[in-house]
């Protein structure tokens, strides 16, 4: 089991350092996330879930959906956030890059302009010197709370001490954590497995013990520190099956019972020769509105304030702890 949990460590640390590079002004993010779940699948691993691309004020659950046109701009800071799973152990990495290079036309050959769906500011936006500097220390105070997080995890430690040890650490900094996004403890097939590693002191005396295995995920911002949904979805998880009334939709169900039952899936996982955008569209409504599909919002900072995360997968110890994604 261990080992297992380690391979599927190794292979997410590899892609996700890999993948920091990769990231460059005008590059689409649809290109980014099939590259990144293409490598991982090269290794003969399989994803623990979507890979999240989330840009900005964006702080979870965008990948890219069909037909995706969002283009990386110079000054963007962006969240990558994978996994892999090997035989159902599972890793959960993420960094956080500040993108740089020469923006892309933010229009078509036709001269129409790029459809940008995971932005909240459409075209190239301009990053002032300022701003930039601003980004670059929200990424430094996710970043150095992790460490900081890492250095006292070990048998018997609190949630709250965990908690705690993130929020100080960011305010330290000038910035705030995000207090509704968490870190969670992993089992086989199970990437939410019950414990909630929160990022600010929530009183919760539940110690973590030897041989615990958690992702933490400190998550770091200019401003609310709450984040809120978006109107829209690019990330889903099976629930149940149950008879449908439209036959595209249950042989979507299929699909999705038989392929994705144990680790959430993306919109654009399910596009073959038979599901077009226009119809995976809409057999997929009848299942959500059935309770057989779960979608994940899309979250942004409450005050649209900048928000960078990083995070490890670790092995609790006595008297430390493994980090697997390194």
């Amino acid at each position: 089991m261990l080992d297992k949990y380690r391979e599927a460590g190794k292979i997410a640390s590899k892609v996700r350092n890999e993948a920091a590079k990769k990231a460059t002004a005008g590059m689409k993010v649809v290109d980014l996330v099939d590259w990144i779940e293409s490598e991982i699948k090269s290794t003969g691993a399989g994803l623990s879930f979507p890979c999240n691309i989330s840009i900005n004020q964006i702080a979870a659950h965008y990948t890219a959906v069909p037909n995706d046109d969002t283009l990386l701009c110079n000054g963007d800071i962006v969240k990558i956030d994978l996994g892999a799973e090997v035989d159902g152990y599972i890793s959960d990495t993420a960094v956080t890059v500040i993108i740089e290079g020469d923006n892309a036309d933010p229009y078509d050959e036709d001269g129409k302009p790029l459809n940008m769906p995971g932005r909240l500011d459409d075209g190239n936006p301009v990053v002032t010197d300022d701003e930039l500097e601003e980004r670059y220390n929200i990424l430094d105070a996710s970043a150095t709370a992790l460490e900081n997080v890492i250095s006292i995890v070990k048998d018997g430690v609190t949630l709250n001490d965990i908690g705690k040890e993130v929020e100080t650490t960011m305010q330290d900094m000038g910035y705030n954590p995000i207090t509704n996004l968490a870190g969670h403890s992993l089992e086989q097939y199970n990437l939410h497995a019950g414990l909630s590693i929160p990022n600010y002191p929530d009183g919760n005396t539940t110690q973590l013990k030897e041989g615990d295995h958690v992702a933490i995920e400190p998550f770091a911002t200019n401003g609310a520190g709450i984040v809120s949904d978006l109107p829209q979805y690019a990330i889903y998880s099976y629930i149940k099956s149950k008879p449908q009334r439209q036959p595209l939709s249950n042989q979507l169900l299929k699909n999705i019972r038989n392929n994705y039952s144990q680790f959430n899936f993306a919109g654009r996982h399910l596009l073959n020769d038979k599901f077009d955008e226009r119809k995976l569209n809409r057999a997929l409504r009848p299942l959500i509105s059935s309770g057989c599909v779960y979608p994940f919002a899309v979250l942004k900072d409450k005050n649209d304030g900048m928000v960078a995360q990083t995070e490890h997968t670790i092995i609790v110890e006595k008297e430390g702890c493994e980090v697997t994604t390194l």
